[in-house]
């Protein structure tokens, strides 16, 4: 983990509130691995104060970039994707836990959600490369077809893409968990891998579990710090006490959160 000065290369938006954002920043992008993320300073002023937690979408080595998928929830994100290509941003990372490495064997299931789709792209790209035999298959969930941000990234590095809306504007009408259920019971699953909403996570844990599959979540936390020394972003633990999503995550096996107490 480091603390750059990165330069804003790409703004883009490219679906209604979600900003597609590019940093040159040789540094992170040549440590960065699928899952972990990066912690941002809002300009140069401390209004406002904290960083934002953003996962990686994308890291270039070569060209020394990284990519972020930022949503619109806030002023602090609002302020960020007004930002013009060229001004400099203060950036800590890469921090966290990626992803582990995949089974020998069993198809790999990506289940994204929102603008969790993005560490699942990184995720996609590293097993193509990386593990070209394996079968990935990815569903994508949003609410409208307009909010499925960059799900041609995704679709275009798996095997097998599905998605589902909330409205049926676009693939299934419903939640994007009720497409894994099928998945578990006709095919050979290696593991689940999962970003998105803690509803969505838990409604994914669930069957994961009764089929004894293993399953990974890449946890979306508010956080303070970034460094596990303030706790704002702990969640409950299997067996009791806390886990921080920026240290000991923000990718946890499923089994070792209490759903029971976070949901």
């Amino acid at each position: 983990m480091g603390q750059v000065t990165a330069e804003l290369a790409w703004n883009e938006e490219v679906a209604p509130g979600y900003h597609l954002m590019a940093l040159v920043a040789p540094e992170i992008a040549s440590a960065a691995a699928p899952g972990q993320f990066v912690h941002v300073r809002i300009g140069p002023s401390y209004d406002p104060l904290l960083r934002r937690p953003l996962s990686l979408l994308r890291a270039d080595p070569q060209a020394g970039k990284v990519w972020m998928l930022v949503k619109v929830v806030g002023r602090g994100t609002e302020l960020l994707t007004q930002m013009e290509p060229g001004m400099p941003l203060d950036v800590m990372g890469p921090l966290g836990n990626g992803f582990p490495e995949p089974p020998p064997s069993g198809d790999l299931i990506l289940v994204a959600g929102g603008v969790g789709v993005a560490p699942l792209i990184f995720w996609a790209e590293r097993l193509q490369a990386t593990y070209p035999d394996a079968n990935v298959v990815s569903l994508y969930g949003a609410a409208t077809e307009e909010a499925l941000a960059c799900w041609v990234d995704l679709a275009g590095r798996s095997d097998e893409f599905l998605v589902a809306t909330d409205d049926g504007s676009a693939g299934e009408q419903g939640l994007v968990a009720d497409l894994l259920p099928g998945y578990l019971s006709s095919r050979r699953i290696g593991a689940v891998y999962a970003c998105g909403p803690r509803a969505m996570l838990a409604a994914v844990v669930g069957p994961c579990r009764e089929a004894g599959v293993p399953c990974y979540v890449a946890m979306e936390q508010w956080m303070g710090c970034g460094v596990g020394a303030c706790l704002a972003c702990v969640v409950p633990a299997a067996g009791g006490g806390y886990v921080r999503v920026c240290t000991e995550g923000p990718v946890f096996p499923a089994e070792a959160i209490d759903w029971g107490r976070l949901t």
